[in-house]
């Protein structure tokens, strides 16, 4: 080794000793345990005279001559990464509750808690329930899921005294749906009086994720445009009636829907009282056994279908359900503006009862092209009459809602038409609270077709960014497109950042960071490569 090697190789040592002096120095001094014989080890290599007083030393101060060993994880500490969050799964599943804890140590003591029952103790089970595991990173795993599982857990580090909340959601169609009027569930009937300054009927339903309710008014959807024209204020789940009105008389259904298998409806029948109406005198009668009679007035049609999907020599039943007081006097069935005649062999008029209100059905055999047309079900008394409208066509039906989840920003949708013809083209259409119809083409290559023939099930997921969407479909058939759903289905997208934990080092996320220190060994096998490129 020549002069000039040499010199290289102890000026890439005396960097390495700068280096190690520098960090040592940026260490937090509660870490390091340094002795008064090392801090003055250097002089003591040209004084050994110094070096024997040093070992006489009597200061109480001097910790212990042999060096502890630093390491990483002790720099970083005991942390809990995982943060609250909402775990969804379906009956049945197994589901895993997240509690990550990053640089355990033997004194780290795992508690976890359902609704603040304590299950573990660390490794100790204290449940009898065989579903309940925990796993060797500390995660609860709870199998067969059930709704009764539903609540609050809590994993708690000790002695840290870091916990975090998890809330399990099972995902259900919507249950325990009511009609309710103040604290009192109504089943079948209320009786309401024209001096009512206001009315209020409640539609609570259960389920996950949360149902968006819907009401209907003697068989006609309701909004915010149309409701307003009957004196009705909608309020999301609550029906608002501000002056009670005979005409408020009749059936209120609200229906519960999440996408997560069938809507769930409730109805009630309201029955408003006039102000002169005799009160009951007999004391012997139970009032309790009285039947009130239907307020009179013009006929109220409850329901009826609005659009019917048939094709060339099917038979269809077109139907309407109605109430008349008094009764009525003329009961007809329109094809456009031509009164329908009841002919043997094509067309049939049965009137009957049916689910405690007035039906007349409609019964059209062997369609035909001249037969696609608009009926009208038209219910007359003396006081008025009543009409509803279905058209008959051979384009699909409404696309109907009947699953969805979503995932790391992606809307997953599954979808049920009506139609005797093939689907060809499936849309699913989306906006924002102030923005038009966005629509996207769904892929039907994986389409099942029901054990009746005519309903159709089609698979659609879409990206969409953070926010509340509003989403219905529509599908083509052989004969054309069929209107979009006239009900959207309202979505909260969250961030799918949301769901992943980012953790400090150091602790807290108030904490002061602190690069793990390099040691004297990695620091060498770092500049080994540089001393090689001098020396040779």
């Amino acid at each position: 080794m020549n002069l000039r090697s040499w010199g290289a190789v102890q000026l890439a040592l005396a960097l390495a000793i700068v280096l190690v002096g520098t960090m040592v120095e940026t260490l937090p001094q509660s870490s390091i345990s340094v002795s008064k014989e090392q801090r003055n080890k250097p002089e003591a290599v040209e004084n050994p005279g110094d070096d024997y007083n040093d070992d006489y030393d009597d200061d109480e101060d001097v910790p212990s001559q042999e060096k502890p060993e630093i390491s990483d994880n002790a720099l970083l500490g005991t942390n809990l990464l995982t943060k609250d969050y909402i775990e969804q799964a379906r009956a049945s599943e197994q589901v895993t509750l997240k509690c990550q804890v990053s640089n355990p140590t033997s004194t780290t003591i795992i508690m976890w808690y359902y609704n603040q029952k304590t299950l573990f103790q660390h490794m100790t089970k204290l449940t009898s329930d065989p579903r309940y595991t925990i796993n060797p990173d500390f995660s609860l795993q709870i199998d067969n899921v059930q709704l009764a599982d539903e609540g609050t857990y809590s994993c708690q580090v000790l002695p840290n005294k870091m916990s975090v909340n998890i809330e399990l959601q099972l995902l259900t169609p919507p249950r325990d749906v009511h009609i309710m009027h103040g604290n009192k569930i109504i089943n079948d009937t209320i009786e309401v009086h024209q001096r009512d300054r206001k009315f209020i009927l409640l539609c609570s339903a259960g389920g996950h994720p949360t149902p968006l309710i819907t009401w209907s008014y003697r068989g006609r959807h309701l909004d915010e445009e149309n409701s307003r024209q009957f004196g009705i204020v909608l309020r999301k789940e609550f029906l608002d009636i501000h002056e009670v009105k005979p005409q408020h008389a009749g059936d209120y259904e609200c229906m519960a829907q999440n996408g997560f298998g069938d809507p769930v409806s409730r109805t009630v029948t309201v029955i408003v009282k006039d102000e002169s109406s005799d009160e009951l005198e007999d004391d012997d009668m139970d009032a309790s056994n009285v039947t009130a009679p239907l307020e009179k007035g013009s006929p109220i049609i409850h329901k009826h279908t609005s659009y019917i999907n048939s094709a060339i020599g099917e038979n269809v039943e077109v139907v309407c359900l109605y109430d008349s007081n008094p009764a009525p006097r003329k009961i007809q069935w329109l094809r456009d503006d031509e009164i329908v005649q009841q002919s043997a062999g094509q067309t049939t008029i049965t009137n009957d009862h049916h689910n405690h209100h007035n039906r007349t059905r409609l019964t059209i055999r062997n369609i035909q092209q001249k037969d696609l047309k608009a009926y009208y079900c038209k219910i007359e008394n003396e006081l008025g009459e009543a009409i509803s409208k279905t058209i008959l066509g051979l384009q699909p039906g409404g696309a109907h809602l009947i699953y969805s989840n979503v995932s790391d920003g992606l809307l997953h949708t599954w979808w049920k038409i009506h139609s005797i013809q093939q689907i060809s083209e499936m849309q699913v259409l989306y906006r924002g609270e102030n923005t038009k119809y966005t629509p996207v083409t769904a892929d039907i290559s994986s389409y099942d077709q029901n054990t009746d023939g005519y309903t159709w099930t089609v698979r659609k997921s879409v990206r969409l960014p953070e926010g509340e969407w509003f989403v219905t479909a529509r599908a083509r058939n052989t004969e054309g497109w069929s209107s979009a759903e006239s009900l959207p289905h309202q979505f909260q997208i969250r961030d799918a950042m949301d769901n992943i934990q980012v953790a400090s080092i150091g602790g807290s996320s108030g904490a002061h960071r602190t690069l793990p220190a390099l040691s004297t060994g990695g620091l060498v096998l770092l500049l080994l490569p540089f001393v090689k490129s001098l020396v040779y």
